[in-house]
C-alpha cells in the first residue's frame, strides 16, 4: 500500500473506531489526519486518538469545591512533568454564583400584610431570600479560570428547560479526553459530553453511596454526622451512581458550618482528584461498584427548609440548621415592626456556655423567639422551646445591610424582651397572636403577656 493511500485511510478507521459517527468536525479531522502511524500492521484496537502527552480536560465547577479543584488542576498543568495538556472551563456566570441575597425567590404568601414603601396589600413579607449557590466568596470559578488564561464557557438554564452551554455542541466534546465535574449534576448538560473519550469523573462531597444527590454537605450537618468525606466517582447517565475510583474520609468538627466544610472538602478533594488523574488507568482497574443497599440521598432544599419554626425547634436543632446552610442560604424568621412584616436573615449565631448568666430574671417567662439585649452586649439572647437559648451576633433585614447585634439593638429595639420573632407573617391590622406551646409542654396553659413592641397596630 502506498504512503498516500495509507495516510488517507487513517482518519476514517480511527473515526469509526472512536466515535462511530459520520459527523466529525473539521478540527477533529485535521488532528486525526496529522497523527502519525507506527507501522501499517498496527491493529485497529490498539490505535488511540491522543498521544501520551497529557489529558485534555473539560472542567465543570462551582462554589468553593470547584474553585479548589480548578486551582489544583492549574497547578498540575503548570508542573513538569504533568498529566494534563489543556483545561477548558465551563461554569455558571459569576453574577449568579455570587448572587446577592435580595435577588432570590420570594417567600410563601400565607396571607396579606402591609409592605413598607409599596401600595400593594397582597405581600406577606418585605424582601426576598437569596438563591442557592451563594457561597459568600468574592472569587468565583470564572475568576480563577480567567486569571490563569483558560478559556471559559458559561452555562445558561431557562426555567423549565435543560441547561445549555454557550457556543458548545456535541462535536466540541470530541476535543477532550475526560470531563471533571465539581458541581451539581442538575446543572450539567450530560447529553453534550457523551462524546468525551474517557467519560466524566465527579468530585462528590460524601462517602458514596451515602448522600447521593446535590446537597451532601448540608444533609450531613443536619443529620449530625461525625464523619463524611470526598469521593471520586464515574458519572453514569448523569448520576453519581457509577464506580468509585477513590475516597478519603474527613472528621466533621462539632461547630463547623457549610461554608467551612465546603472549604475543607474542597481542599481535600482537589488533591485527591489530581492523584486520581495521575494514576487514572490504575484507579479504574481497582474501581469498585457502589452498594445499592447502602445508598441514601440528599434532597433539594426549598424555602420552607430555611425557616425557623419557634413552636417546635429547640436551640440545638436551630443551631444545626444555621450551620448546615450558613454560606449556602441564611436561615430566616419573620420580624414584625408595627404593621410591617420583615424577613430577618440570621447571618451569625452561637450556642452560649450554659454557665453564662442570663440577661434578665424574666428570661424563661417569655415565649421562644423573644429578643433580650443589653446596650453594650455583642449578642442578642433568645429563648427556645426546649428551655435552652441562642445568641444572635449578625442579622440582616432583607433589603438592608448586615448589622451586628449592637447595631440592630440601637436601630430597631427599644424595650428589652418586648419583641418576638415569628414563624409566619400575620395579617395586617391584627395583633400578634399569643405563642402556642405544643401539647404536653410544661407551659402549654401559661398565658403569655404581650408587650408594646410586639403589638401589631
Amino acid at each position: 500500500m502506498s504512503v498516500f493511500a495509507r495516510r488517507a485511510l487513517v482518519p476514517v478507521h480511527r473515526v469509526l473506531f472512536a466515535h462511530r459517527s459520520a459527523h466529525v468536525s473539521v478540527s477533529i479531522w485535521r488532528r486525526l489526519y496529522t497523527t502519525p502511524i507506527v507501522n501499517s500492521t498496527t491493529p485497529l484496537a490498539n490505535t488511540t486518538l491522543v498521544k501520551n502527552t497529557g489529558l485534555r480536560v473539560l472542567f465543570f465547577g462551582q462554589g468553593a469545591v470547584g474553585i479548589e479543584c480548578l486551582k489544583q488542576l492549574i497547578k498540575e498543568l503548570r508542573s513538569d512533568p504533568s498529566c494534563l495538556s489543556t483545561i477548558e472551563v465551563i461554569c455558571l456566570p459569576a453574577k449568579y454564583e455570587a448572587s446577592k441575597e435580595e435577588e432570590g425567590g420570594p417567600l410563601p404568601k400565607p396571607g396579606s400584610a402591609k409592605v413598607k414603601g409599596q401600595k400593594k396589600k397582597n405581600f406577606m413579607a418585605r424582601g426576598r431570600i437569596n438563591k442557592p449557590n451563594d457561597t459568600l466568596e468574592t472569587t468565583s470559578v470564572s475568576d480563577v479560570a480567567s486569571s490563569a488564561g483558560l478559556r471559559v464557557r458559561y452555562i445558561s438554564q431557562a426555567p423549565g428547560r435543560p441547561p445549555q452551554i454557550s457556543f458548545f455542541d456535541q462535536h466540541d466534546a470530541f476535543k477532550f479526553d475526560i470531563a471533571v465535574i465539581a458541581m451539581s449534576l442538575r446543572q450539567v448538560p450530560m447529553n453534550l459530553i457523551k462524546g468525551i473519550r474517557l467519560g466524566a469523573l465527579k468530585v462528590h462531597e460524601s462517602l458514596l453511596p451515602k448522600y447521593r444527590g446535590p446537597t451532601p454537605m448540608q444533609t450531613a450537618i443536619l443529620n449530625n454526622e461525625e464523619v463524611t468525606g470526598v469521593s471520586i466517582v464515574e458519572c453514569r447517565d448523569g448520576r453519581d451512581e457509577g464506580r468509585i475510583l477513590a475516597q478519603v474520609p474527613y472528621t466533621v468538627p462539632s461547630d463547623t458550618t457549610y461554608k467551612d466544610l465546603s472549604l475543607a472538602l474542597g481542599h481535600l478533594g482537589s488533591r485527591l482528584l489530581v492523584k486520581t488523574l495521575q494514576n487514572l488507568e490504575y484507579t479504574r482497574k481497582l474501581a469498585v461498584q457502589q452498594d445499592e443497599s447502602q445508598a441514601t440521598y440528599s434532597p433539594v432544599y426549598k424555602t420552607e427548609d430555611f425557616k425557623i419554626v419557634w413552636e417546635t425547634m429547640g436551640a440545638k436543632e436551630i443551631y444545626r440548621k444555621y450551620r448546615a446552610f450558613h454560606g449556602f442560604v441564611p436561615i430566616h424568621t419573620i420580624w414584625r415592626r408595627k404593621d410591617i412584616m420583615n424577613v430577618l436573615l440570621i447571618k451569625g449565631m452561637t450556642m452560649p456556655n450554659p454557665k453564662l448568666p442570663l440577661m434578665t430574671e424574666d428570661f424563661y417567662n417569655r415565649p421562644p423567639g423573644t429578643m433580650f439585649f443589653m446596650r453594650k452586649s455583642p449578642y442578642i439572647e433568645v429563648p427556645c422551646i426546649d428551655g435552652d437559648r441562642l445568641h444572635l451576633t449578625l442579622l440582616r433585614v432583607v433589603g438592608r445591610t448586615d448589622k451586628t447585634a449592637q447595631q440592630f439593638v440601637n436601630g430597631y429595639l427599644r424595650l428589652n424582651g418586648g419583641l418576638r420573632m415569628l414563624t409566619n407573617p400575620v395579617e395586617r391590622k391584627k395583633p400578634t397572636p399569643k405563642f402556642v406551646y405544643p401539647p404536653g409542654h410544661p407551659k402549654e396553659n401559661v398565658d403569655q403577656e404581650c408587650l408594646d413592641d410586639d403589638v401589631g397596630f
